[in-house]
């Protein structure tokens, strides 16, 4: 574990990934990476299959929650799935006359799901207990999210403008132009692809180890 972060957000991080191994267990798992390249915000968890996307933002004991609106932006903006792994004291728990306890995840994670840890056995808890992906994405994701590409270095997005001979001149290109040269000339499906397949190469500090042409 890296010596900047916390045991409290260790506990939510490793049984997140162990979760996402199993639901998309093709995907590699990089840690800490950027929204966009322009951005200030950065994803604590990403899964990338050949065509999916799945991104989560960790909020442990020690964190709060008055950023979170603005990252789950982010992340919808790049992302096919989106997760918010927040630790029980985010959520509400309240006592009813009459039908007993209930809990509710904070209203700062309506736009995605969410995903609860150590919560208190209470009704409504088992939704945010299965750590489930939304089954609106189980079939393979053909159109990405419009900011995935927004991810990609220039180096990657050069590499895909010329190897698919998209341009002559790709070194003189600004990053917005090589981006425009692509949705130009590519389907929503040949972006996911290219998009999934730069990050499952690219080489991170934190990590699994690069995927090339599908192969660790």
């Amino acid at each position: 574990m890296p010596a900047y972060r916390s045991e409290a957000e260790a506990a939510i991080r490793e049984p997140v990934v162990a979760r996402l191994r199993e639901l998309m267990p093709s995907a590699r798992i990089i840690h800490e990476i950027q929204c966009a390249t322009w951005g200030p915000n950065r994803i604590d968890v990403l899964a990338v299959t050949r065509n999916r996307i799945a991104a989560v933002e960790i909020k442990s004991s020690k964190d709060k929650l008055d950023r979170l609106p603005k990252q789950i932006s982010s992340m919808n903006g790049c992302a096919h799935h989106v997760i918010a792994a927040l630790h029980s004291k985010f959520f509400s728990v309240k006592d009813t006359p009459n039908a007993g306890t209930w809990i509710s995840a904070p209203k700062e994670a309506r736009a995605c799901q969410v995903w609860g840890f150590d919560l208190p056995d209470a009704h409504g808890a088992d939704q945010y207990r299965e750590h489930e992906l939304s089954s609106r994405w189980d079939k393979p994701m053909v159109c990405p999210p419009d900011g995935a590409i927004d991810m990609l270095w220039r180096q990657e997005l050069r590499e895909i403008a010329s190897r698919r001979k998209l341009h002559t001149a790709t070194s003189r290109l600004t990053i917005p132009e090589l981006i425009d040269v692509i949705k130009w000339n590519m389907n929503w499906r040949e972006i996911t692809e290219e998009v999934c397949a730069a990050l499952r190469a690219r080489d991170c500090i934190e990590a699994d180890p690069p995927i090339i042409n599908g192969v660790a």
